[in-house]
């Protein structure tokens, strides 16, 4: 259990400084999911989830030549699995999404 001083401590921490702390959390946690033999174990909710999701707005190009490219902007979801990134395609509304 985290003592309640240091996550009054962490509620008074800047933006920056937050996503820092989690980027190094996240790799903790990477590390001790990772068995001996180097394959990923499941956390014990028997589910593996990625640590940080980024969500973003792009527009894109259909390839049709049409005159009203780009399109959008539509949202899509990044995250990091097994080493590669993935991404899934939203739709113009932001929901969240079950990966």
């Amino acid at each position: 259990m985290i003592p309640k001083y240091i996550l009054d401590e962490l509620a008074e921490e800047d933006l920056s400084s937050l996503v820092e702390i989690r980027d190094y959390l996240d790799r903790l946690i990477i590390d001790r999911e990772e068995s001996p033999d180097g394959s990923a174990q499941e956390a014990e909710t028997g589910e593996r989830r990625p640590s940080s999701v980024t969500y973003r707005q792009e527009w894109v190009y259909c390839g049709k030549d049409c005159k009203t490219c780009p399109h959008g902007p539509y949202w899509y979801c990044y995250w990091k699995e097994d080493g590669k990134t993935r991404t899934r395609y939203i739709g113009k509304v932001l929901k969240e999404v079950e990966l």
